[in-house]
């Protein structure tokens, strides 16, 4: 009788196992967030959810879903501009920044929008959505060849500010 109750436990460990494997999250879907990638990255300073870099021009089509960008790195020649079609598969409404060429865009959930970036000319600049960029919903703009580690990272704005005059 205590093989059976061994075996029984044993069974029921490793189903436990495989349930936690699958993805259960109590963070509202971040477990997703990785799959069908390279899972995680850091690129231009930031923590991203890795889906691959593209070399693009012209017009390039960016899927935002839960909770990536994809193509994750779009490359290009410095200083070129590049119109994304931005189509939000995702459940949730997301959003694409780049502070330093102020944009700023949200795409309802189901919804598609269209921005004119401009690759850097020289490195890499990140962009992120600002509902879930703790989340790795991040990416970079990048001129070919350049260090992917290495770039500008924005800041996350807040939503409050104090100047003591210091």
């Amino acid at each position: 009788m205590k093989g059976g109750t061994v075996i029984v436990a044993a069974v029921g460990l490793l189903l436990a196992l495989a349930a936690a494997g699958c993805g259960g999250s109590s963070s509202g879907g971040s477990a997703s967030a990785g799959s069908g990638s390279g899972g995680k990255a850091t690129i231009a300073g930031q923590s991203v959810n890795n889906h691959g870099s593209k070399s693009v021009s012209g017009t390039t089509e960016v899927e935002l879903d839960d909770y990536y960008f994809d193509p994750t790195v779009l490359k290009g020649k410095p200083g070129q501009s590049v119109k994304l079609e931005l189509k939000n598969k995702g459940k949730v409404e997301h959003n694409l920044t780049i502070p330093s060429q102020g944009i700023d865009k949200n795409i309802a959930a189901g919804k598609d929008a269209t921005v004119t970036v401009k690759i850097p000319k020289s490195g890499v600049v990140a962009f992120y959505c600002k509902y879930h960029r703790s989340m790795g919903m991040a990416g970079a703009l990048a001129v070919s060849g350049a260090n992917l580690s290495q770039g500008h990272t924005p800041t996350q704005p807040t939503t409050t500010s104090r100047n003591y005059g210091y």
